[in-house]
């Protein structure tokens, strides 16, 4: 048992400066409280409390870096301790003093905008005279500089009584395992602190978005450091001049009711023809790294898809289905937004841009679940989901009795067990549920569980999964248990009632690049579209009667509008997406970072166009030509041009309204 006498009193003085400061900002985390308090529930302001006050701890470790910078300095020969005492004081006082400033703009600047301070207040650099002005006449600036001198003062003078019962003690006699003991004790104390969790994923900026309520959220954030997650991003990554000159021509492509370029409207309201007294559960499977090339029914030899091929040959094929981007989030982020996520970096990772329309929250009267095996802090999904979608509730890993068996959490088949019993056991059957379903088992390091539901794994020759597009053996069996999990899904779900009224939609997040495979034309390989384009179904063994190959372009914008449109729910549409069964003249757009240079595009029934990312130009793809690598842009000059004006509206259009879908 060590004595706490014989603590270093480097340690202590690091721990006490820690707690002083967390101290101070958990004060003002109850003055912001109690400041701009809205009517909440106490569940959620506990909640909001429990994570605001680990980011508070967080900035206090922090914080603290400088000094214990300095408490190790008298190691370096010709440095006294009589400068560590000096230099600490004034360190601490004068980030101290930084901070409380920090937090005095932060209310200000919420008390006007009902938001914390975020990179956007650099605009204010913008007119900088006008809002130093506007500063001054709506805030009284020398009261608060005087609270922000005594505040400072108070703590500067604990902090002076900190550094005498702690640095300016008689040296204690320390063992070197005591010594050990410590630093490692302090090493693991101050990563807990730091990482806010013992889960996974760290203590983001996106668990504070766990309500739909703006107060609760702005509550549970820490000021300083939610400023600086946002520095990390750019304020906007678009160029109004031509979202401007892109609005003719995506406004008519989009269909808008009211056109209006001064206020740059894109909404569309969808009123169906029919109403449906009765409307159908909806459940999505979103499948982990399915690219079409995978499927049996696109062509593949090896068979490893039996159950999604006979889905394919009942219900709505899409075959030239794509998604916007080689990248799960930015699949999700597409998929729930309606907006291809084109930003450079993925934007379901941006603070700036995580208030988000969805069309999902004009299903009213559903239950709404997104599960996922793994967490839900996994690129930001968290905030999403909770902070954008009405009412829809999370169910994750710690949701979940069930095994955990990898890196991403409990198997798909225990996922979609999971999703059974919520379908099965709801406590109002009278409301439909809509139910998004995010696999992960088809990836690395493809775990096959050992409780599988009778699954084997098979061993092909290396030859046969080269030419089939396959990697490895791993890869192949892991594809090959989807299937199955998705099958044992199926088979839970015909033995209940609400099989028969449910509308199943199964997509892939996008393909992988793996070898090409010979059962696709060149495209598939050449022109790197085996990583975008992925198979969609639409499958309900009442509402779908007529199976279709449907081979028009489509885009993963486009699958929410064309769910509702199944559904005959009424939508307010303000995204790129349309619905596919009613729309014509389809197109998907991609960014193709997979060939050099990286460019955008289009690609219609016939045609793929890229543009050029760095400006050198564009060039124009016949995928339906025996030679589809070979530019032909001159040929089909008309084509081209066509295109190339609508694939810069959709992208220039898509920069703009991932900051501008506000709910």
């Amino acid at each position: 048992m060590i004595n706490i006498v014989n603590i270093s009193r480097r340690l202590k003085y690091l721990f006490g400066i820690t707690i002083l400061s967390w101290s101070l900002f958990i004060v003002l985390r109850f003055s912001f409280f109690f400041v701009f308090y809205e009517p909440s529930s106490l569940i959620d302001i506990l909640k909001s409390f429990w994570i605001g006050t680990r980011f508070d701890l967080r900035l206090s470790i922090l914080l603290s870096l400088p000094c214990l910078i300095l408490t190790i300095a008298p190691i370096v020969k010709y440095w006294r301790f009589s400068y560590t005492v000096f230099a600490a004081n004034w360190t601490y006082s004068l980030v101290l003093t930084l901070a409380i400033f920090f937090y005095i703009f932060d209310f200000a600047t919420y008390g006007y905008t009902q938001q914390r301070i975020d990179i956007t207040v650099f605009t204010l650099l913008e007119n900088f005279t006008i809002s130093l002005g506007m500063i001054w006449e709506s805030y009284p600036v020398i009261r608060l500089l005087l609270l922000v001198l005594i505040i400072c003062a108070l703590f500067i003078k604990i902090h002076n009584w900190l550094i005498g019962v702690t640095l300016k003690k008689k040296k204690g006699f320390q063992t070197k395992y005591q010594k050990a003991f410590q630093l490692i004790f302090c090493f693991f104390i101050y990563i807990f602190g730091f990482w806010g969790t013992l889960s996974q994923y760290m203590l983001l900026w996106s668990d504070a978005f766990f309500s739909r309520s703006a107060f609760i959220s702005a509550l549970a954030l820490n000021p300083i450091l939610y400023f600086y997650d946002t520095t990390t991003f750019q304020e906007a990554d678009f160029e109004i001049d031509k979202v401007e000159e892109s609005y003719p021509i995506i406004s008519n492509y989009l269909g808008t009711n009211n056109p209006d370029i001064n206020n740059l409207n894109y909404v569309r309201e969808i009123e169906p023809s029919i109403k449906m007294s009765n409307h159908p559960n909806v459940v999505i499977i979103f499948m982990e790294s399915v690219g079409l090339n995978r499927l049996g029914i696109a062509g593949n030899p090896l068979n490893a898809t039996p159950f999604l091929d006979s889905l394919s040959s009942n219900g709505l094929y899409f075959s030239k289905f794509y998604i916007p981007w080689v990248s799960t989030s930015r699949s999700v982020f597409t998929m729930l937004t309606g907006i291809p996520d084109v930003a450079r970096r993925t934007s379901s990772r941006n603070p700036i841009i995580r208030d988000q329309y969805s069309i999902i929250s004009e299903f009213e009267d559903y239950d709404k679940y997104y599960m996922i095996g793994g967490s839900a802090s996994w690129a930001n999904i968290r905030s999403l989901v909770s902070y954008n979608i009405k009412e829809m509730k999370l169910i994750e890993m710690d949701d979940i009795n069930r095994p955990r068996v990898d890196v991403w959490g409990v198997s798909d088949l225990d996922l979609f067990k999971e999703a059974d019993n919520i379908l099965k056991n709801k406590k109002d059957s009278s409301k439909p549920s809509f139910i998004i379903i995010q696999t992960a088992g088809n990836h690395r390091p493809y775990t096959i569980p050992d409780d599988n539901d009778g699954f084997i794994t098979k061993s092909i020759k290396k030859e046969s999964l080269t030419k089939a597009g396959f990697k490895s053996i791993e890869q192949f069996n892991a594809m090959r248990l989807l299937d199955h999990s998705i099958g044992k899904f199926f088979d839970l779900a015909e033995e209940s009632s609400y099989y028969e009224n449910t509308i199943f939609v199964l997509f892939g997040d996008h393909g992988t690049a793996d070898p090409q495979a010979k059962h696709m034309g060149l495209e598939d390989y050449e022109l790197k579209l085996r990583s975008y384009n992925v198979p969609l179904i639409i499958f309900s063994p009442k509402i779908i009667q007529n199976p279709q190959i449907i081979n028009r372009a489509s885009g993963l914008s486009d699958l929410i509008p064309t769910i509702a449109g199944i559904c005959k729910i009424p939508y307010m549409n303000k995204t790129i997406g349309r619905d596919l069964l009613i729309s014509d003249n389809n197109l998907a757009f991609l960014v193709n970072k997979k060939m050099n240079p990286t460019s955008y595009g289009v690609i219609d029934d016939q045609f793929y166009l890229r543009v050029f990312r760095d400006g050198s130009g564009y060039e124009l793809h016949n995928i339906l030509d025996k030679d589809p690598i070979k530019n032909v842009r001159s040929i089909f000059s008309n084509e081209a041009d066509s295109l190339k004006k609508i694939a810069d509206a959709i992208y220039h259009t898509s920069k703009y309204m991932l900051y501008h879908n506000n709910n």
